[in-house]
């Protein structure tokens, strides 16, 4: 039998991301490794019991400078999930005026620009023309969302608003909510209505869906949202239920828990991040809404998100739309950049990304369910819309679950 190794998991379990971290740790595990798992918060109250348990490896949610400092100390392998450690750095420097110095460990993570484009394809996608963002002035995986947003915003012809509150992805425990609360009320009345908004978490999405409900603005029809993590938790306490950027949080555990397996045995880190793409936007309530003012326009898009999975034809969406094909191919046009066409495969395309993520379904069968006569015409159609095979797209968004390891306390 292989060594016992102990492998300490810093990662807390109040977080969606980190509790999908640690499933895909458990099952990278469950394929024959012999490891022994004790798990903490990623705080400094960890470190003395971490310290006399003497693990050989450790997996960790980093985003506390001095916490990163101590657990180089121990000279053990040490994998990071979390980009926030040096902004968290940088932010300490500026009000101690010392520069932290700040282990450069190797990082599993989500591709932040990628989670910001996404959600802005889902925000133009429904026709807005308004957008903000709300969420970290300084933590890196913030500033790459927002960076993310707004460049594909640009591509499109659009610009941001930006309000900031320093979620990691909570506030901290001494900020103000109502200085928070007063900073977001003068942001929010004068936007542009309707207005898409993305948040950096689902958390702070989720304060600001209060705010809008004490400022009687409608959640969506005055104001959209878009969190990230797809935390059910957060997203179902939501009034009303919140669209969300999914991320690849097991992937992201099961690559991690890889990668320290090789550390351990003496490779050498990677020269650089693994940065894992995000699956799609799980669309709710908060996001259920076409923002545009023509109601032919407004009434095709609405039937081809309905009828996504369906062999839904071009002439079907013109009837129920109640105009000619061509006014409306030119209507799509004018207001979309695209053609009606387009719009269904498209949908099409989105709920397969789901049904591949999600299930188990064989491809042929979900071909069938999202109205592609074959997994040849899906395969075809995933690939120019997305730049990759269904079965590969599948592969980077799931883990295949084995058996569960034993977690306790450190």
């Amino acid at each position: 039998m292989s060594q016992v190794r102990r492998i300490a998991l810093l990662l807390g379990q109040d977080l969606g991301y980190c509790r999908g971290v640690f499933h895909g740790i458990q099952s990278y595990a469950a394929e024959g490794r012999n490891w022994v798992f004790r798990d903490g918060p990623p705080d400094r109250t960890t470190l003395g019991p971490l310290k006399g348990w003497k693990p050989h490896g450790v997996i960790a949610h980093l985003f506390l400078p001095d916490v990163a400092a101590d657990l180089a100390k121990l000279r053990v392998p040490v994998v990071n999930t979390t980009s926030t450690l040096l902004s968290a750095a940088y932010a300490v420097h500026k009000k101690t005026s010392e520069a932290p110095t700040v282990p450069d460990f190797p990082l599993v993570e989500v591709d932040h620009m990628e989670v910001g484009r996404l959600a802005a394809e889902h925000f133009l996608e429904r026709g807005f023309q308004s957008f903000g963002y709300f969420g970290s002035s300084w933590t890196h995986f913030s500033q790459m969302r927002e960076r993310g947003f707004r460049m594909r915003l640009a591509e499109a012809g659009f610009a941001a608003s930006s309000c900031y509150a320093e979620y990691l992805p909570r506030l901290a425990a001494k900020t103000s909510w109502k200085g928070i609360d007063q900073r977001v009320r003068r942001w929010l009345r004068p936007l542009a209505k309707p207005v898409g908004i993305l948040a950096s978490n689902d958390i702070p999405a989720r304060d600001l869906a209060e705010m809008c409900r004490q400022l009687g603005l409608r959640v969506p029809d005055d104001v959209a949202l878009v969190g990230v993590d797809n935390d059910r938790l957060q997203c179902g306490l939501t009034f009303p239920p919140l669209s969300s950027v999914s991320i690849p949080a097991e992937r992201i555990g099961y690559e991690a828990a890889r990668l320290l397996d090789g550390l351990m045995v003496g490779k050498k880190p990677p020269s650089g991040p693994m940065l894992l793409p995000p699956l799609h936007v799980v669309t709710r309530q908060s996001t259920d809404i076409v923002a545009i003012d023509d109601r032919d326009v407004a009434r095709a898009l609405a039937r081809i998100r309905r009828d996504a999975a369906r062999q839904l034809t071009v002439s079907e969406v013109a009837r129920q739309a109640g105009v000619g094909r061509r006014v409306l191919e030119r209507k799509f046009q004018t207001l979309l950049g695209s053609t009606i066409l387009k719009e269904i495969r498209r949908a099409r395309i989105q709920y397969a990304k789901e049904l591949l993520a999600d299930t188990d379904l064989p491809i042929q069968i979900i071909a069938s369910q999202v109205g592609f006569s074959g997994p040849q015409r899906l395969s075809l159609a995933f690939r120019q819309l997305t730049g990759m095979a269904p079965s590969a797209y599948r592969r980077q968004s799931q883990v295949h679950q084995g058996a569960t390891s034993p977690i306790g306390r450190v």
